[in-house]
């Protein structure tokens, strides 16, 4: 081996030895930018990302007898302490019924009757959060 070739030989090992820490670090760099950029994309399909309040509540609930059957035709009365209005609803087959696009800074009372019968009087408060609070009422049968 001349001496030309001796020199290129430790030229070389000496810039793989001072490049190889530099390499490593280019490398987990690279893996953490990958990774970085994985759970970014992911994030929003996961959950990660802020779900979007919704802009009106749903009251919903199911009017029962005492013996716990559903009642069907139940009047449902909503009022609007804020602003006085009021809706009315009647129970379906299955003794359910919903009032809908409630707006969450006012207050609700409600009330449930049925054939001369009525069940106490129930609020929704504005300080109630859920986007769909569930009232149930029981409506005593009449002797």
């Amino acid at each position: 081996m001349n001496s030309r070739n001796l020199e290129l030989r430790v030229f070389q090992q000496s810039y793989s030895a001072k490049s190889a820490p530099c390499r490593s670090l280019l490398q987990t760099a690279a893996i953490t930018l990958a990774l970085l950029a994985t759970v970014l994309a992911w994030g929003p399909a996961t959950g990660l990302a802020k779900e979007k309040k919704p802009v009106s509540k749903t009251l919903s609930g199911t009017v029962f007898d005492d013996r716990g059957n559903p009642i069907v035709g139940a009047a449902i009365e909503l009022s609007d302490v804020q602003t006085g209005k009021v809706l009315d609803e009647y129970s379906q087959q299955d003794g359910t019924y919903q009032f809908a696009d409630l707006s969450f800074d006012h207050d609700y009372k409600v009330k449930a009757s049925y054939k001369g019968k009525s069940a106490e009087e129930r609020s929704v408060s504005s300080l109630d959060s859920r986007s769909r609070p569930v009232v149930n009422f029981t409506i005593p049968k009449g002797k």
